[in-house]
């Protein structure tokens, strides 16, 4: 289990989802598909409502989508890094892995040809005994039959 994956302090009874990069990169790039089921499960996780969790890595993930957005002139750079501030505030919980759990992700990579980052979320969505909620289509074709994974597109 991912160190600090314990759900200490968190309420049992709340819906808990792994969340991927694709995903939050819909909350602050403009015009993205499924943009406004993105925005509910964001505005869901804000009122307590659901709880998020990620591995770490989402972190980079993410800062690398606006960087690529800032040079496509979709977002400036000063607002890509005020949504990373932002980001920061906003209570998903982040798990770091460690050399035994990522070789465990390189299993799931390896058997689903998935990159190590998107093993990565799966590994951690059936450590934590929770979904993975997506928006990256092939992951969630490659991952579903193995694991619980949700389309953004089917999130309430």
């Amino acid at each position: 289990m991912y160190p600090g994956s314990e759900k200490t302090g968190r309420d049992k009874n709340t819906p808990q989802y792994v969340v991927d990069a694709s995903v939050i990169a819909k909350w602050v790039l403009p015009g993205e598909p499924f943009q406004e089921k993105a925005l509910r499960l964001k505005e869901d996780h804000v009122s307590g409502v659901i709880e998020l969790s990620a591995p770490s890595i989402i972190v980079q993930e993410v800062a690398n989508a606006l960087w690529r957005a800032t040079k496509l002139n979709r977002i400036s750079e000063a607002d890509a890094k005020e949504a990373l501030k932002a980001l920061n505030d906003m209570r998903i919980e982040l798990h770091e892995p460690d050399w035994i759990q990522t070789a465990q992700a390189l299993s799931i990579a390896c058997d689903l040809d998935l990159t190590i980052y998107d093993a990565s979320y799966v590994f951690l969505t059936h450590e934590l005994k929770v979904p993975l909620i997506t928006a990256d289509k092939t992951l969630y074709e490659t991952a579903r039959k193995s694991f619980k994974i949700l389309h953004i597109k089917d999130y309430l």
